[in-house]
């Protein structure tokens, strides 16, 4: 476990809880190699280096993922002479560049959007269990139907990354409600960038189905469970619903925070003891009756692609795939193309004197308010959609039409949040 244990902790010092997650993982990847080889960090050389890159390319990262663990070997092996395990690093530098240190080529988002017909048949066919004739598959053996739709549903027309969406608490969604609702993310956010995302009534009504149904059977089943790991959980102790916080006790010790600053590991684990009756708070829940693995989810997807190779042609032009990810890429090409609209109708009907005021350029402007609601740090993560939606053929050709509500919905509440 040494030194790996002790870097990471010293390296957590200075990272967000999300940050070490994945550097963790990350370390945890090229410790598992070398443990594989019997080699120890001490003697880790160039070559081994390189041999460890061409596995892992091999594997199928992105070199956007190398990049990122990268980060952790320099700052590994950096940390190991720090502390006298090595006397040099174990790469060599030419110039500027090293294993380490590679000349980076630039990778552009892939942007994978489903249509609609593409959509409508991996929620209803691939996570719902039905056969293309809309009838159900006998056959079909899937868990948790109603959670899984539920989840798609919600990536798809809120364009939340995985493990927001995933780590949502019930409390922060109002019940029973035929209006939409606003949920802050912060927590769970990448890098912690608070944003506020909104949820369409459309899909606040299958939540609502969810929560009473599907959800409710299965607190009710895992009471045994969760009663027995009562010490393992983070219990609460009080709520204030009026300004979002919540107290309450993991581990014997007491925080108090606001909902959206409450990190994803007690999100996992967050309880309330209702006179014995162990209520998880998690949106999401398993048959143990706390939420799934992010690996759990990818598994789900996997599964659901899995069972769609089965009618390839009743179901003809699905993609080979269909990932978390590419729900938030759909969510932002129609959206894009939504606001792009109401961006030339807003300035068919504005009187023609002069050039506009720059709040009405930032207001307007279909960029800007999508890099917004999908939280991206640089503009130019977002100009990656707009190159797609300009080449895309069946969005551009059905366009915007042959969506449903929800997602109409989201871009009007986007203009009457910026003022129309």
């Amino acid at each position: 476990m040494e030194p790996w244990s002790s870097f990471l902790r010293t390296y957590g010092q200075s990272t967000s809880d999300n940050t070490l997650r994945a550097y963790g993982r990350d370390a945890h990847q090229f410790a598992r190699y070398l443990d594989a080889r019997g080699i120890r960090l001490q003697d880790v050389e160039h070559q081994i280096l390189v041999d460890y890159r061409d596995h892992r390319f091999a594997q199928g990262i992105s070199q956007r993922t190398w990049g990122r663990e990268l980060v952790v070997i320099r700052a590994l092996f950096n940390y190991v002479i720090q502390i006298g395990l090595r006397q040099d690093l174990p790469w060599i530098q030419v110039g500027r560049y090293s294993v380490a240190n590679p000349r980076m080529t630039h990778q552009e988002m892939d942007v994978r959007a489903l249509s609609k017909e593409q959509w409508e048949a991996f929620r209803r066919v691939g996570l719902g269990g039905e056969l293309p004739d809309g009838s159900m598959d006998p056959a079909f053996r899937g868990r948790e139907t109603g959670r899984d739709v539920t989840a798609a549903e919600l990536a798809l027309t809120t364009g939340m990354r995985l493990q927001e969406w995933s780590s949502l608490l019930t409390l922060e969604l109002p019940e029973r409600t035929d209006a939409g609702a606003t949920v802050y993310l912060e927590a769970t956010a990448k890098n912690q960038r608070r944003r506020a995302v909104y949820i369409p009534s459309g899909t606040m009504r299958i939540v609502d189905l969810y929560r009473a149904t599907e959800r409710a059977e299965l607190i009710r089943r895992a009471q045994k469970g969760l009663v027995a790991r009562r010490s393992e959980l983070a219990v609460v102790e009080s709520i204030d619903h009026g300004g979002g916080r919540l107290r309450y006790r993991v581990g014997g010790v007491v925080h108090k925070k606001v909902l959206e600053r409450i990190p994803v590991g007690h999100r996992r684990v967050l309880v309330e003891d209702r006179d014995g009756v162990i209520e998880p708070l998690s949106l999401f829940l398993g048959r143990g009756g706390l939420p799934p693995s992010r690996r759990s989810w990818h598994a789900k997807f996997h599964s659901a692609n899995r069972r769609l190779t089965g009618f390839r042609e009743e179901l003809p032009g699905m993609p080979t795939a269909v990932t978390p990810h590419d729900l938030r890429h759909t969510f932002a090409v129609v959206l894009l193309r939504s606001l792009q609209r109401r961006a030339l109708e807003h300035e068919s009907t504005r009187q023609k004197v002069g050039t506009g005021t720059i709040s009405e350029h930032i207001m307007f402007n279909p960029l800007l308010t999508l890099q917004r609601l999908m939280g991206h740090a640089s503009p130019s993560t977002t100009m990656v959609y707009l190159r797609y939606v300009d080449e895309s053929h069946e969005l551009i050709q059905r366009a915007f039409e042959q969506w449903d509500d929800p997602l109409l919905e989201y871009a009007d509440y986007v203009l009457n949040d910026m003022g129309r």
